[in-house]
């Protein structure tokens, strides 16, 4: 089983030149967060097949899954396929299970027959898996998963492949504190070091919330957060705690 672990490439010109917010890498941290799979990186850049390229095979050996967005559609610049298949080294073929899918999708979107220019989504990297939902497949090649960049698309491919991805949930317990950080910065690091099953994070506020700072203790163990949570408390100035939430309980915002 792959290692539960990801980075996004997403690909596009128009993300670069900010003529489109890329809304698809804040969804997936957050969606391979909750289901226990860690991002390592997100990368962006131009539709080149040697960028491309170049983001994949640098990714690939680091993680479990490298996911792109963006690049999979019938246009001139659509060029993430032909990239991966070179990263992987590959022949790119055409899927004729893949072709009359597309065709029956625009026969009922559009009413019309697909446009031979079309039938070029069709052209994988060799090998490609059609997974997920089977009349509209997420594509997955040796790891690497290719999806659309329209966010709406995006998010339902992934989703029907996430089952796939194997990762264990996080555990997560907030500690909020009135002091700053750098009244804690040195027992913070102290029980960070005695405990490197958890990770351990602090985020201060420069507004008027009821804390200064808030403490984060995640670990996909539970008894490693419980026990990194224990020696955080104990070594926290007196009076200082504002309010825990404890794994399992929802932590409010901030």
């Amino acid at each position: 089983m792959r290692a539960p672990s990801a980075s996004l490439v997403v690909v596009g010109n128009e993300v670069l030149s900010a003529k489109v917010v890329d809304e698809n890498g804040p969804w997936l941290a957050e969606r391979l967060h909750q289901l226990g799979v860690e991002l390592r990186a997100i990368s962006t850049v131009r539709d080149r097949v040697e960028e491309i390229v170049e983001a994949v095979r640098r990714e690939r050996p680091r993680v479990g899954w490298v996911i792109t967005s963006g690049g999979v559609g019938p246009t001139h610049d659509d060029v993430t396929v032909e990239a991966v298949a070179a990263a992987l080294g590959r022949p790119v073929r055409r899927d004729q299970r893949l072709a009359e899918i597309y065709r029956v999708i625009h026969h009922r979107v559009r009413g019309v027959e697909l446009p031979e220019a079309g039938l070029r989504m069709a052209d994988v990297p060799e090998g490609t898996e059609l997974a997920g939902d089977p009349t509209f497949p997420t594509l997955v090649c040796d790891g690497v998963v290719m999806l659309p960049g329209v966010p709406r698309f995006f998010r339902y491919q992934f989703d029907r492949f996430a089952p796939a991805l194997g990762g264990e949930p996080f555990h997560l317990a907030c500690v909020f504190i009135s002091v700053v950080e750098d009244q804690i910065a040195t027992a913070l690091g102290a029980v960070a070091a005695a405990h490197p099953g958890a990770e351990l994070g602090s985020y201060p506020r420069f507004d008027d919330a009821d804390h200064a700072v808030k403490l984060t203790v995640e670990s996909r163990s539970l008894t490693e957060v419980l026990s990194a949570l224990e020696a955080l408390l104990a070594v926290l100035p007196p009076g200082a705690v504002v309010r825990i939430t404890r794994p399992g309980e929802a932590a409010p915002p901030g």
